[in-house]
């Protein structure tokens, strides 16, 4: 039967059942598809560096070396800054409790007497926080043999890239022109993990400043949570202020937890709206309602990581959705309304 024949429900049908079932699959498969995904989108960050080398005249095989020396010295600082970090943290977790204690008992004349303990609530809610803050690291931290298959990975990636240029040019021949369709729907993943990369590099570093200038402790640690949290849309900001703002809340009281919150919005609102363009609306032409829902998703099926590269692999998703005549109006859905209201005048203009 020709897909053309279907009526439209039959399609709809059709495309929600392959829909639940690939998400079924992909979350059975997530523990393999993790490192792949990472490698995938390290590679993507990295490639353009080594083609950065070569243009310099560095052969293909040494650029791979250097970058990816350079990418085990990140992966080997932010892993001991990480464990320091964590350990320093786990000392004075019982000075912080003291704390919370503290500023509970000082505030406990003021709250409302109800049915449960607004001071348990309070207690429990910094518990929370702290464990939260904790999870992630000892997480990051024990995914030890997963970061080396992401290296190892990368590293293949890379010297393939090294050498595809040669391969494309004796291979492709007749389909230069899908080649170069692929070519440039792929930058704007290429586009988006590089602008992400930098601003989020920005933010966390003017956050960690921030910090070490209020005297905030672990203010590099936290200064690396913006950097990460900065990948996951709309929710990663205000995950990645909460310890810090406990932090200063026992330090310097209510002010301090404001004044942090303050500086740290305005090193967002300039990273966001300044420094790094929108995004969702402009450049990568995705609606703020499919980012949105795509954090929810890509966090069902891979977990925590999913949240870090949702965007991303939506985009991957829009590339494929519009590389096919029969999804295409899949991927029109998936654009902002803006884009798709200029796109329409300018086709209008056109036919005028």
């Amino acid at each position: 039967m020709n897909a053309n024949t279907l009526s439209t429900p039959a399609k709809v049908l059709i495309y929600s059942t392959a829909a639940i079932l690939l998400t079924l699959g992909m979350k059975a498969i997530s523990t393999v598809l993790v490192p792949v995904f990472f490698s995938l989108f390290s590679f993507l960050i990295f490639a353009p560096l080594v083609r950065w080398f070569m243009r310099k005249g560095v052969p293909g095989m040494v650029s791979v070396f250097l970058v990816i020396i350079f990418f085990i010295f990140i992966i080997v600082g932010t892993a001991i800054l990480f464990a320091n970090s964590l350990f320093q943290l786990s000392n004075q977790i019982p000075d912080y409790e003291i704390q919370v204690q503290s500023i509970v008992n000082s505030i406990s004349t003021y709250l409302p007497r109800i049915g449960f303990s607004v001071e348990s609530v309070l207690r429990n809610l910094a518990a929370f926080a702290f464990n939260v803050s904790g999870e992630i690291i000892t997480g990051a931290l024990s995914a030890g043999s997963t970061i080396v298959l992401i290296v190892i990975t990368t590293t293949f990636l890379l010297l393939d890239a090294a050498s595809v240029p040669d391969r494309v040019q004796k291979e492709v021949g007749e389909q230069q022109a899908h080649l170069s369709h692929f070519t440039k729907l792929s930058r704007n993943v290429i586009n988006y993990m590089l602008l992400r990369t930098e601003t989020n590099l920005l933010g966390g570093i003017g956050t960690a400043i921030l910090l070490l200038l209020g005297g905030i402790d672990f203010a590099l640690l936290w200064g690396l949570l913006f950097f990460l949290f900065g990948y996951i849309p709309y929710l990663g900001f205000y995950l990645a202020t909460i310890p810090p703002m406990l932090l200063a809340l026992f330090k310097y009281g209510a002010i301090g937890a404001l004044g942090v919150l303050v500086g740290v919005t305005i090193i967002n609102a300039l990273v966001e709206n300044v420094l790094f363009p929108s995004i969702a609306g402009k450049g990568l032409k995705l609606s703020p309602t499919i980012v949105f829902l795509s954090l929810f998703y890509w966090s069902f099926i891979l977990g925590a990581a999913g949240a870090l590269i949702a965007v991303p692999l939506t985009i991957v998703v829009k590339i494929i959705l519009e590389s096919s005549e029969e999804t295409r109006w899949m991927a029109k859905l998936m654009e902002s309304s803006g884009t798709r209201v200029k796109r329409g005048e300018n086709e209008g203009k056109n036919e005028s």
